[in-house]
Order: structure tokens, then sequence, then C-alpha cells
């Protein structure tokens, strides 16, 4: 937020005026003398105090809140502030036949980031790990070696993650949070509306978008389609299968990340609630334009990066219409692209119930 008060320059420069006019006759003080020490004495608390009444307007609305404070206008909604959460993965270690590995193991990756086994486990069985830091310092890449901290018999010391680690995440920033409290002030939702059902996947750690479906799946069967951040390896798309919580019984039970942002919504779920959860079904759109076959390399990155802006910004998994003239307009917004014509697709794009849209190949002719 912008200061709404003189800076401590200005501040001082008014003080030295007032002094030089009705002290002084319109003489400035000189740079040693006693009247200018004593504007510079009085304009520092001025300056500090007006600093303070500054900061405590900003907390007087969550719309320019900040810190702790804006904690206290989301409790008044029951929105917290999503606190940094551990990465979690899977692996599968090597080594003679049989040999096992106690719970609480710690493998330390190539940066330095360590990790813990959840259970028991023996040569060839997949075994879940756990940072032991939390934040998005524990995500890894797949290809990673992890290797032991202590040498244990009959077991190699080290490995490779066949599969990233991207559940890790920091804690919830301060415009990030604010924007699910202004929603929360902002709209008058009931307990099982579809609001609120969004809000619930927002609350959960990792999550950065959540969609659900005007209307239930059947009955009582409510899907949520999640994404993660969209920096990740995977583009944010959750890995692992689609479905339910651990504890209910009632449909097939979700793996991966799926299973774990169910398991932490199953918790305050409607009490007859049967509650899907779902990721998005990547559909990469390929792209011919003509006109643009000499633009240089920046240019038709710049080209890309504009199309997946508006691919991301309009595309959802509950059906969606992308027209190709927001996808031109977004184009040429980018310098060197005045004379151009998209030759494939040929038409909007229609992306079924479940789909996300991505960019595919994109061709310069």
């Amino acid at each position: 937020m912008t200061a709404i008060h003189d800076d401590f320059k200005t501040i001082l420069q008014n003080n030295i005026n007032e002094i030089s006019y009705n002290l002084l006759g319109g003489q400035i003080p000189l740079a040693n003398s006693n009247l200018r020490v004593f504007a510079q004495a009085v304009s520092k608390p001025q300056y500090l105090q007006y600093c303070f009444l500054d900061y405590i307007s900003q907390q007087c609305t969550p719309a320019t809140a900040t810190d702790e404070y804006l904690d206290y206008w989301g409790l008044l909604k029951n929105v917290i502030r999503k606190a940094a959460s551990q990465a979690t993965g899977i692996i599968s270690f090597t080594g003679v036949a049989n040999s096992s590995v106690p719970a609480g193991t710690m493998l330390i990756a190539e940066n330095g980031e360590t990790y813990t086994t959840d259970n028991l486990a023996v040569v060839g069985q997949n075994v879940g790990i756990t940072a032991v830091n939390d934040g998005s310092e524990g995500n890894q890449s797949s290809g990673v070696t992890l290797s032991l901290r202590s040498s244990i018999a009959g077991i190699d010391n080290t490995l490779i993650l066949q599969n990233a680690i991207t559940t890790g995440s920091d804690v919830e920033t301060d415009d990030l949070y604010r924007i699910r409290v202004i929603n929360a002030f902002s709209s008058q939702t009931t307990v099982d509306s579809r609001q609120a059902h969004i809000n619930w996947a927002l609350a959960i750690p990792s999550v950065t978008v959540a969609w659900v479906p005007a209307t239930p799946l059947a009955g009582t069967e409510t899907v949520f389609y999640i994404m993660l951040d969209r920096s990740n390896e995977y583009l944010g798309y959750p890995q692992g299968t689609d479905g339910s919580a651990s504890d209910e019984t009632r449909y097939k039970q979700a793996t991966g990340d799926q299973l774990t942002i169910a398991n932490q919504l199953y918790q305050n779920k409607p009490y007859t609630e049967i509650q899907i959860i779902c990721s998005p079904i990547r559909k990469d759109i390929d792209f011919t334009i003509s006109g643009l076959s000499a633009a240089s390399i920046t240019t038709q990155q710049q080209i890309k990066s504009a199309i997946q802006d508006v691919l991301h910004t309009q595309g959802t998994p509950l059906g969606t219409n992308i027209t190709l003239a927001s996808i031109e307009s977004a184009i040429e917004k980018i310098a060197g692209t005045t004379s151009f014509t998209i030759q494939t697709p040929t038409s909007a794009i229609i992306l079924n119930t479940g789909e996300l849209p991505e960019v595919g190949t994109v061709s310069f002719e």
C-alpha cells in the first residue's frame, strides 16, 4: 500500500521552513545550528508516528491488512492461513532380498534436504518418505539420488528417485491468503454451497486451484477437480488416481496426491456427502501459425507463453470453449506480431468435462 503521508525529507523541510519564516524572518538556519538540530530531532519522531498511523490504517480492512492482522480478519470467517506442508514421496530400496529398513530411517538428497521413511520396509517394497523440514524446499525432481545417512546391512546406500516429489508447500503469502479472506467476506454461502466446497479445497496446503461442478455427479457424490502448484514438474497436475478418502467406504479409494487431499477434506465433510477428488485430464492443443516464420526464438517463445496464459486463464475442467479471437488478441500484444494467421486449430477450442488445456506443439510457417 502506498504511504499517504509525506516522506522524512519533506517533513524536515516543512519544519525548517516554519522555523525560517516564523523565527528567523526568512533566513535559513545554518547546518550546525541548534535550530536545525531541533528541526531534525522533531521531524524524526513525527515521521515515525505517521508511518505507524499509516501501518495501523492498513490493518482496518482485510483488503490491505498484513501479517497477524490479516490472520485475525480471516478468523472471523474461519479462513485459516495455509501452513507450510512437508513434502512426501514414494521410494523403493534395493539390496539383498528380504533385507529390511526401519521406520524413521534418514535419507539425504543431493541438495542436502533430508527425509525419513514412514514405515518399516523391505527391499523392493514401496515405502513413503517425508521431508524433515516443512516447505517447498523438500520437493525434488525425478532422477535425484537419495543416500542413506547411516549404512544398513543388506541395503544399497543410494537409490534414484523414480517419481518427483511435489507436495511440499510454503506458508501461504499475504497476497494469496488475502484473496481467500476477501472472497469469504464478499460471498454469503451456506455450508453445502458450491463456493463453500471450493473454499474447503483451497484451504488445503499445496492446492492452488479448485473447481466443483454445478451439480453432484449422482446423489450425494460431489466431484472436486484440483490442481497443485503450476511451477512443479507436472505443471500442477496431481499424481495419483481419482477417488475418495481412506475412511470413505462407499466409493473407491484415491491414491497419491488425490488421496492426500481427500483425507484432509474428509475431516469436515457434510455428513452424507461422498467426496470424489479428481485430477483434470491434460489436453494438449497444437497450433500452426503462419506469417511468423522469421520471428526470433525469443518472440516465438513469448507467443507460446501468451497462448499458455490464455489456456490457463480461461480453461476449466467443467467444460469450456476458448475462442481463437482471445488467443489472437494475446499474440497481437507481443512486439513484431502485426501480421499472422492461426492456421490450426481452425475453430474455437472445445473442452469436454474433466479436460484442462495445455500448449502442445506450436509450429511457425
